[in-house]
């Protein structure tokens, strides 16, 4: 009785409500039907009731009906990206039915990857080789349930490399959720929501949502897109409204992630971005994380206590061209672990060991610090410490400089000098933050270098000093 009841409401509401557009569903997992899943359109929400359906009225401009993925459940991803979301054209009835991940405990792994941005088919190539095999053997390691994000990017507006994209991606053997990247955008287009509509094709809605351990990944599109050269950085009063919208359905004490392409301080940390202010308010009472790409360049920063950001340097290094990316970091990814309530992370250079962590160049190799003792920590953030010895005697912390890396420097000019061209601007070695620096005595005869990350890793280094001056 009490279900000829409910639909009977259904009906009259939609009697007098003409413009109203009712829509239904279900979430399961196999037999098993899911309750309290959070159901959009990108502006309206509902849940699921005890019996895993739902139903709500949507927009009539909307062009998805998606999910919130509860924990310890993905959606289907077999072909490259998790099937959150259905198209709502012609439709009136959604179903989703979700997989089981290995655990619903709170420990789970996230790897983070920055902008592969092939901008051909050989560029595509060469990330399925080492790069997609180291992320699949770093995987294979965990022991916690894992997903990957592409923190947009995806191609360099080869749009057709999407589709290899997802080919390929599932041979990590984790589901791979994706950020749509400014390159990302049709250029054909100078408008926001048309310049995404090839995006959407292939991945589905650009702002979405899900859960993982206690937790939940919040991905964004900040990329308001007017044309190639014409895009401004940062959220629209509509999304806003959405994530308004999404965070009453989220405990308070679950952290949140916030995957998106630019970094909060945007393009090389000119400044921070369109409405950036807002979202930390939404936001405010959550640990909160962000993820995030654009700049090629590997940057950590802390903007009040529980806010942070990881802007992860590019799996490309510099777009392909040579193994570091202009501002030394090399090549890799970032991989976020979570035990419990503690959150670690580390970044992953291609081909080698979590405990590359930093290179060291000796005197007279850099370009602004010739008379020193330089070393490059990619990943620091300033509960890193960088000590050194002269001689066995302790000298106290290493100066903090900006610094160009000369091994970008050389690979550039070695790559670009053998077909006798130059290289474009935007790949010229960058100067960066992340290096130290130590002068040592004319008399010393070798240099130790310690290093001490945020979870208490370290590493020691011995240098003999042969003077150049």
């Amino acid at each position: 009785m009490k279900r000829y009841l409910k639909y009977f409401m259904i009906l009259l509401l939609i009697s007098q409500v003409s413009e109203a557009r009712i829509v239904n569903g279900s979430v399961t997992c196999g037999s098993k039907k899911l309750s309290g899943v959070v159901v959009t359109d990108g502006k309206n929400f509902t849940q699921t009731g005890r019996n895993g359906k739902f139903c709500f009225e949507i927009c009539d401009s909307a062009e998805f009906v998606y999910i919130v993925t509860p924990s310890g459940y993905v959606a289907d991803w077999s072909d490259g990206s998790p099937a959150f979301y259905r198209k709502t054209s012609g439709q009136s009835s959604f179903t989703f039915d979700l997989q089981k991940m290995n655990s619903v405990k709170s420990s789970y792994n996230i790897i983070a990857v920055g902008d592969p941005q092939p901008r051909s088919k050989a560029h595509f190539d060469e990330f399925a080789g080492e790069p997609l095999e180291d992320i699949r053997k770093c995987v294979d390691a965990m022991s916690a349930p894992a997903v990957g994000i592409v923190l947009g990017d995806i191609t360099f507006d080869k749009y057709y490399l999407m589709k290899n994209w997802k080919e390929k991606i599932v041979q990590a053997g984790i589901p791979f959720y994706p950020v749509i990247g400014n390159h990302d955008h049709n250029r054909d287009f100078n408008d926001d929501a048309l310049s995404a509509v090839t995006y959407q094709e292939s991945f589905g809605p650009a702002d979405y949502a899900f859960c993982i351990g206690k937790d939940m990944v919040l991905v964004l599109d900040n990329i308001i897109y007017h044309s190639r050269s014409g895009y401004e950085l940062g959220y629209t009063a509509q999304q806003l409204d959405w994530i308004r919208g999404l965070m009453k359905f989220v405990p308070k004490k679950a952290d949140i992630y916030v995957a998106q392409h630019s970094p909060l301080n945007g393009r090389h940390y000119a400044g921070m971005i369109i409405n950036h202010d807002v979202l930390l308010d939404i936001l405010k009472g959550h640990e909160v994380t962000f993820m995030s790409g654009h700049n090629h360049t590997n940057g950590v920063f802390e903007y009040a206590p529980g806010v942070m950001e990881h802007n992860v340097a590019a799996i490309c290094g510099t777009w392909w061209d040579v193994y570091h990316c202009t501002d030394g970091t090399p090549r890799g990814y970032k991989v976020f672990t979570k035990e419990g309530d503690d959150l670690s992370w580390y970044y992953k250079s291609i081909g080698r060991d979590r405990d590359f962590q930093y290179e060291i160049y000796s005197l007279g190799q850099t370009r602004l610090h010739p008379d020193c003792i330089v070393v490059n920590v990619w990943d620091y953030d300033p509960m890193w410490t960088v000590q050194w010895y002269e001689d066995g005697k302790p000298m106290g912390a290493m100066r903090q400089v900006e610094e160009y890396s000369p091994l970008h420097e050389a690979d550039m000019k070695a790559k670009y000098d053998a077909v006798g061209k130059k290289p474009s601007d935007y790949r010229l070695t960058r100067k960066a933050g992340h290096y130290f620096a130590a002068k040592p005595s004319q008399t010393a005869k070798k240099v130790t270098v310690a290093i001490k990350d945020r979870f208490g890793n370290e590493w020691k280094e011995e240098m003999v000093i042969n003077s150049v001056f």
